[in-house]
């Protein structure tokens, strides 16, 4: 099972690619204009285009263009204007975030490795960029680098639960498995944090434990839906390693 195969098979708020953040961008001691928040742009991206005619598009104009170029599904046009909106205007780091993000779906991963860093590199200790980076570490297999990226990202970010079960993810592909299991049960239901290690130990091989896991899943789930009275959302069935 390849590692992007495993992170669509993960149960509830796990393996996310982070997109929005709350929190305000750091500023640092730079004669650069402030980063702008992720969740501003994504509200700005919604309102309507500032530029006249004769007026050079703001970096808003160009994010708002992008966001509609890729909803579109046109992929050349929205990083043709992503690279413009980063060239004329480095300080906006939801470029960045956003052109990492085209270039995981197009499978440049090292590509998208290296838009992170230079955003990273003027916000350090953004959470969403540090999970993003986290995130494609894991789809190359580099779990360790991965799970110092989402340990940095939730120590940023702690109310965000996404952050710690990404952490999970990361520690149970190092086959650490009972560190694993208590982070995914701060997260997701028991039955779902069982169901999750199983998974992750067929992505490792340990099919036994795998199948140990998915019973206890199983259980947990029925226990749930005896004690409430009320079917839980039901659990993938496991599929072939």
């Amino acid at each position: 099972m390849t590692a992007d195969a495993f992170l669509r098979r993960l149960r509830c708020l796990v393996a996310a690619w982070v997109v929005v953040t709350a929190a305000a961008w750091p500023v640092g001691c730079t004669p650069e204009p402030t980063p702008i928040s992720y969740s501003a742009a994504q509200t700005m991206a919604d309102e309507s285009f500032q530029a006249g005619a004769n007026r050079p598009p703001t970096a808003k104009t160009l994010y708002a263009m992008a966001k509609i170029l890729a909803m579109q599904g046109k992929d050349p046009q929205c990083e043709h204007v992503l690279k413009r909106t980063i060239r004329e205007y480095p300080a906006f780091l939801p470029a960045y975030c956003d052109l990492a993000e085209l270039r995981v779906r197009q499978r440049r991963i090292d590509d998208a490795i290296q838009t992170l860093q230079a955003a990273l590199a003027m916000s350090p200790r953004d959470p969403v960029l540090l999970n993003n980076l986290g995130m494609c570490r894991m789809l190359k297999a580099e779990y360790k680098e991965a799970l110092d990226l989402f340990t940095q990202a939730s120590a940023a970010m702690p109310q965000d639960a996404r952050y710690r079960a990404n952490m999970a993810s990361a520690l149970g592909l190092l086959g650490r498995f009972d560190e694993s299991l208590a982070l995914y049960q701060q997260v997701v239901s028991p039955a779902e944090a069982h169901y999750n290690l199983g998974i992750l130990c067929q992505v490792r091989k340990d099919m036994d434990r795998a199948a140990q896991e998915f019973k206890k899943a199983k259980a947990l789930a029925t226990a749930s839906q005896a004690e409430s009275g009320t079917a839980p959302p039901p659990l993938p069935t496991p599929g072939p390693e």
